[in-house]
């Protein structure tokens, strides 16, 4: 049998002068045909859709589905903007094997008003509504703008998002983690939006799910949080969302909660260049105790008087300690770290990361350099503020980068501060996850440093694999983020 004789036929004739009848086709086949008939507008459609049908089923040996399981497949709208070239979508394609550059590329790609070319989507897409792959929000936002009109039409028909999930509100259909990166996310962007979106079925919300919520509000925090942070703190039912409200309140600056903690240790702290801290005895109130403050130390050595001023010193920002040396900020951050209160018991770094305070991290760290045992003081830094400080030149067990010091924006950090961090590292013997620290490292470090990664990549042969793996694979990645930089730039695009 074959069911291609009669299309042959009708093909060579022609459908003016041959009336098309396909017969001797198989049932499976036939079904198909018959359906195809009903929705052709002429006997030319008919004919070619048949043989295509047709073709399909002889090559490949498949039982055509029931005319029931099809479906109509919309037309994709037109796209208003051009694609890029083949170079660089293909681009895209190569780096998703890749976590930060991906990213990256997309976001040097963001305004060259161009679009991915469609042949590149399907798997860029498929990732980016991946549950596992942890720069999936980002991703999707970024690919709204560079996947144009088709890549919006083609999720709905890869199964991935449907046209009723788009329609409606993420926040509302996701799951309890999918909604907690949305909201991370939205702090970094819009933290005003975050918190509307948060406000809407707080109430609804269990306990655990209000308080991981809760700590996504650290970022960016502001006083425009604080009348939320207050009402929480005041009524919520769960004493854990009610600590966690109160810790968040004592991060705001110019909180209520903060000029109380001045003003309660206003005149019970003095400091003399010649003799030093003096403490004015304070008792415990119901107030302290709504505050947050405890009553007794752990410590034996610590009266509870001074550990209660030690509290309030540590919920205070770099202003009062100002007020309190009778000098500038930048002094008294100097000042601070060389002649803390409570010396003995008090931890200088808390009080700078609590208030996420740059400048008081930066002149603690130029006054100080060792504090560069604490990571986060340093990832409260920018580029050119790390430029500017005497970093240790050798630092021990240095075998992994804190995520705090890359940031959000990839912005390549200055030769002096990249010299110090490659010479730390590149003088261990293990390295942790040294692939995807490479990754991310490739994206800050200057390229005009290449030259240390090559000199030690050329004596690899008494290097640790792990050491071996990080050369290699920084200088693949310095490579792909320099073809990045020069494909978008937007001179060239």
């Amino acid at each position: 049998m074959k069911i291609t004789e009669s299309i042959i036929q009708t093909a060579l004739l022609g459908t003016f002068d041959h009336k098309f009848v396909p017969d001797d086709f198989p049932k499976s086949l036939q079904s198909l045909v018959d359906r195809i008939r009903e929705k052709s507008e002429d006997t030319e459609s008919f004919i070619y859709m048949t043989a295509a049908s047709a073709f399909a089923y002889a090559r490949a040996g498949y039982e055509a589905v029931e005319a029931e399981g099809f479906f109509p497949l919309q037309t994709a709208p037109d796209e208003k903007l051009p694609y890029f070239d083949k170079e660089r979508s293909r681009l895209f394609s190569r780096l998703q094997d890749t976590r930060h550059m991906l990213v990256y590329a997309y976001r040097k790609a963001q305004d060259s008003g161009k679009i991915i070319s469609p042949e590149y989507l399907q798997p860029l897409l498929r990732r980016a509504y991946d549950h596992g792959n942890p720069s999936r929000l980002e991703e999707r936002h970024l690919l709204k703008t560079l996947a144009g009109n088709r890549g919006a039409w083609l999720i709905r028909h890869m199964g991935i998002v449907t046209e009723e999930d788009e329609e409606s509100n993420s926040w509302d259909t996701a799951p309890h983690a999918e909604r907690r990166a949305i909201l991370s996310m939205l702090r970094q962007q819009d933290p005003a939006a975050a918190l509307n979106v948060l406000r809407k079925d707080w109430k609804g919300e269990p306990a655990n799910h209000r308080n991981e919520f809760l700590v996504c509000l650290r970022t960016n925090i502001g006083k425009s949080d604080e009348s939320f942070l207050q009402e929480v703190m005041e009524s919520d039912r769960s004493s854990v969302v009610r600590e966690t409200a109160c810790k968040l309140l004592g991060m705001i600056p110019d909180s209520e909660m903060v000029t109380e903690c001045c003003r309660l240790l206003r005149g019970h702290i003095r400091y003399n260049r010649f003799t030093g801290w003096s403490y004015n005895a304070m008792a415990y109130t119901p107030e302290m105790k709504s505050m947050g403050l405890s009553e007794v130390s752990s410590n034996k050595k610590e009266s509870d008087s001074e550990f209660i001023l030690r509290q309030l010193s540590e919920r205070v920002p770099l202003s009062f300690w100002s007020e309190v040396f009778g000098c500038e900020c930048e002094k008294a951050a100097r000042k601070f770290v060389r002649h803390p209160p409570f010396k003995k018991f008090m931890i200088v770094e808390n009080p700078i990361l609590n208030f996420s305070d740059r400048l008081w991290a930066f002149h603690t760290l130029k006054e100080d350099p060792s504090y560069l045992r604490i990571p986060q003081l340093v990832g409260l830094l920018v580029p050119s503020q790390r430029e500017e400080i005497c970093w240790p030149d050798k630092v021990t067990n240095f075998d992994h980068i804190p995520d705090s010091w890359y940031g959000n924006d990839f912005e390549t950090w200055g030769p002096k501060f990249s010299s110090s961090v490659l010479s730390w590292l590149l003088r261990q013997d293990f390295l942790y996850s040294a692939a995807q620290m490479a990754e991310q490292l490739a994206l800050h470090i200057p390229s005009g440093l290449r030259s240390v990664i090559e000199t030690k990549a050329a004596t690899s042969g008494t290097a640790t694999p792990s050491m071996i793996e990080f050369c290699s694979k920084m200088l693949e990645f310095m490579d792909l983020k320099s073809e990045i930089d020069t494909l978008f730039n937007d001179n060239n695009i």
